[in-house]
């Protein structure tokens, strides 16, 4: 559809905690109040603003864009409750009304935010919406951003919108110091291209996934095929829609079946298979293996059951992650979590307990929403600690 026949005069995003509407001169003081910063500015090429009427200039200019026939620059204002904190924005350049140009279009993000606000994640927040409401608009999946290379908090919310740094460059002169030539980075997102070390998990690879958790999660028997299956159960236990299981790999590597991370999702009302997996496979086990996978099997469905508890049903879990060398776990997070967000999902859960490294979770931003102790699998002197964290997308 072409952008000149769509109607946006009632253009409202809404995410956990803000809404996103279109600038107006209704917002003219508190624009001005972070607009006119001269501090909280320092690193902008336009701005602060020396005066109001620059800030109601931009305002009257931001209106028309919106009520124009085909509009390209679309000012936003980003709302806390009915307080208004700040802007973002996001700018068409290629030819919108052509379906056959999309492929050569993309779009260049902005925000600012004032200084009460910041260090809260509302900007990353607030673009993440914007960037879902122009992927689905508009088609587009090519998105940039810059920024002076000092701005450490700007560049900081594109690396967790998981934009990646493609260039620094000179030239750049912000508004307060006109005279002095600076550098910025420039950030690229492409929601196409961005997949190429990603693929959906390939059940092949299910092995490397076993040998990763199975010196975290080996049950106490001497029986090594047992002791394997009870693992490999686990693991299946976690994955569920083939469109929410996903693997990194190094492509330029040799062994392209070499698995780096895995990482597996799953909405409110997914089920899998593994429990009819597991009844085919124990159908020979001694009573106290088949109590031990009873066991497992119970606290399997517990915890699963309390995460989901908290979740809502544009919600998603994360169930299981792994990885196979160091820092390649967090690379896929970063780039699937951004998708995950630009399909409209808001926030994500998952649990885990005290034999796994939870304290990743913890140095990472999660957000602890559930502690408590397990009595089946704890022990004198030593507490089985499980936790449920969330993560807004």
């Amino acid at each position: 559809m072409a952008a000149s026949s769509r109607d946006f005069s009632n253009f409202c995003l809404e995410t956990e905690r803000l809404r996103v509407v279109p600038q107006s001169m209704k917002y003219l003081d508190s624009t001005h109040e972070y607009a006119s910063d001269r501090q909280n500015m320092r690193y902008m090429m336009f701005l602060p603003n020396d005066s109001i009427e620059e800030t109601k200039t931009f305002l009257a200019n931001s209106e028309a864009e919106w009520k124009s026939a085909s509009p390209r620059d679309f000012q936003c204002a980003i709302l806390r409750g009915d307080e208004h904190i700040g802007g973002v924005s996001v700018t068409l350049s290629g030819d919108a009304s052509s379906n056959s140009e999309r492929s050569s279009m993309s779009a260049e993000l902005g925000w600012c935010l004032k200084k009460s606000a910041q260090g809260n994640g509302y900007a990353q927040e607030a673009a993440a919406a914007l960037i879902l409401w122009t992927n689905k608009t508009f088609g587009l999946t090519r998105f940039t951003a810059h920024c002076d290379t000092e701005n450490a908090p700007s560049w900081t919310t594109m690396e967790k919108l998981g934009m990646k740094r493609v260039g620094r460059a000179g030239g750049r002169r912000n508004k307060l110091a006109p005279e002095e030539e600076r550098e910025e980075f420039t950030y690229e997102l492409d929601l196409a291209d961005e997949w190429a070390m990603l693929s959906r998990f390939d059940m092949k690879n299910l092995p490397q996934v076993v040998e990763v958790v199975l010196p975290l999660w080996c049950p106490p028997s001497d029986d090594e095929a047992f002791v394997r299956m009870d693992v490999e159960f686990i693991v299946r236990n976690n994955i569920y829609q083939p469109s929410f299981s996903f693997q990194l790999a190094d492509k330029r590597r040799s062994h392209k079946d070499e698995l780096l991370s895995a990482a597996f999702f799953t909405l409110k009302d997914d089920t899998n298979m593994a429990r009819e997996w597991l009844d085919e496979q124990a159908k020979n086990v001694t009573a106290s293996q088949k109590a031990s996978l009873e066991m497992v099997k119970t606290y399997l469905e517990y915890m699963d059951k309390k995460a989901l508890s908290f979740m809502n049903g544009d919600d998603i879990k994360l169930s299981l992650y792994v990885s196979r060398k160091r820092g390649c776990g967090a690379a896929l997070l970063e780039k699937v979590l951004p998708r995950l967000a630009a399909k409209g999902y808001k926030n994500l859960y998952l649990w885990t307990d005290s034999d796994c490294n939870w304290k990743w979770y913890v140095n990472h931003g999660y957000q602890l929403v559930s502690q408590e102790v397990y009595g089946p699998f704890s022990e004198p002197g030593r507490d089985y600690t499980t936790f449920v964290f969330k993560k807004p997308l």
